[in-house]
């Protein structure tokens, strides 16, 4: 008997690796000096940093202007580990998934919106 193996992605880069590799290593800060400009707790920031936390709407705001970048760079950070997860917690269930509705592209679903 052949055993089928399954090709499992990379694990994508968690926002705390690169809040700690890209900011604050190289910016030799602290985790207590980015929790104080953030206003928010030390753990909060170690929790992040250290992959136990995620990156909510809220902390990505805080941390687009602390860091000069945009909330959409930490979401979607977030956004493609917590996909990576789902995918595998879900990986028995996703091939079992029966399609009800045949939909054109996300592109032609926000083009006809756009026509309303």
């Amino acid at each position: 008997m052949k055993m089928q193996s399954r090709f499992v992605p990379a694990s994508p880069v968690r926002p705390g690796e690169v809040l700690h590799e890209r900011f604050l290593t190289p910016g030799s800060i602290t985790q207590d000096q980015l929790a104080r400009a953030l206003l928010v707790s030390r753990f909060s920031v170690n929790q992040i940093v250290n992959g136990r936390r995620a990156v909510t709407a809220d902390m990505a705001l805080r941390l687009a202007i602390v860091t000069s970048t945009t909330p959409e760079f930490w979401l979607n950070l977030q956004r493609n580990v917590d996909l990576y997860e789902a995918r595998l917690k879900l990986a028995d269930v996703i091939p079992r998934l029966e399609v009800l509705r045949k939909e054109k592209a996300p592109s032609e679903l926000i083009s006809d919106l756009d026509m309303e």
